[in-house]
């Protein structure tokens, strides 16, 4: 997000009329129906496996869980061979039983942090595009942390808006709230990133290792960061990070089309991405770093909406 995530202006998209396959569609669209159905059931019973394990059924033999699903027990056998291997199960030695892995457990974890952060960020979102008339978004990182993920948005009702794909990911280094994160991500994952050629997205895309580390500097010591036509053509956003004891979380911002670039709108909407995003952070436990405007002034936490 310049935002970033694949921001693009709002249109109205030409839906074709649908056609009738003739019969050598029909037929190769069976046989790739047909090949695909395999991978498919294998899929299913895993997941079958995986959701047999409950509060009062913990723990499972590869018998039993056969029966249970009425599956043969080779096929089970080598599924939990897979599942065991890939961590989502795990067995006891001595009695040779079943029950879910760690991976299983972070996976849940993982949804439960992302499905009340997306809740919790909602309101917050909403009050923020209110505020800047511009759209809002939560961006986190990704498994592998290199990208920022835009998790939430809210657009504005402005004519000229733009629309930003919640899903879509973003380079760590280019766009208001992946630099964000960037910024208060641990050293060492910084110096892992920026060993690494930086993709030119865009012409402002800073590709520059030294230069990134100054504005990621920057970043740091003001609590908030800004781009201009870093990730998208015509596009400027602001972010404020949300951050825990262990380092970032997620990012707050607003992403703008340029015609409305101004240094009025950096002075009157950084303190309205601070609010949304300490709104955020107050709501899980969290904090935001101490932000200070551009012109130099501190903003104080009391200006955070905590509803």
């Amino acid at each position: 997000m310049d935002g970033g995530h694949g921001v693009r202006p709002r249109e109205v998209e030409n839906v074709p009329a649908p056609t009738v396959p003739d019969a050598a569609g029909q037929e190769t669209a069976g046989r790739e129906a047909g090949a695909a159905r395999p991978s498919l059931q294998v899929l299913e019973r895993a997941f079958a496996i995986l959701e047999a394990f409950t509060e009062f059924r913990p723990e499972w033999s590869t018998s039993d869980l056969a029966r249970f699903l009425e599956l043969p027990i080779p096929t089970v056998h080598r599924l939990l061979g897979a599942l065991a291997r890939l961590g989502y199960v795990s067995r006891d030695e001595q009695t040779r039983r079943f029950r879910l892995g760690g991976a299983a457990m972070q996976l849940g974890e993982r949804a439960r942090a992302v499905s009340d952060l997306r809740a919790v960020a909602l309101l917050p979102l909403r009050r923020l595009s209110e505020a800047t008339r511009e759209t809002a978004l939560l961006t986190v990182l990704n498994p592998e942390h290199d990208r920022g993920i835009c998790l939430e948005r809210v657009e504005t009702s402005q004519p000229l808006r733009l629309s930003v794909r919640p899903g879509s990911q973003v380079p760590l280094h280019a766009g208001a709230s992946q630099k964000a994160l960037l910024a208060f991500m641990p050293e060492q994952e910084v110096d892992q990133l920026l060993g690494r050629p930086l993709e030119r997205l865009c012409t402002a895309t800073i590709t520059d290792p030294r230069q990134l580390r100054r504005d990621l500097a920057l970043i740091r010591g003001r609590g908030w960061a800004s781009s201009h036509e870093e990730a998208d053509i015509g596009v400027w956003g602001i972010a404020v990070p949300v951050i825990s004891e262990d380092g970032v979380v997620c990012s707050v911002g607003i992403v703008c089309p340029s015609p409305r670039l101004s240094d009025e709108a950096f002075r009157r909407d950084v303190p309205s991405v601070q609010r949304a995003a300490l709104a955020v952070a107050r709501s899980l436990g969290l904090a935001v770093p101490p932000v200070t405007l551009p012109t130099g002034r501190a903003i104080p936490d009391e200006q955070g909406d905590t509803a």
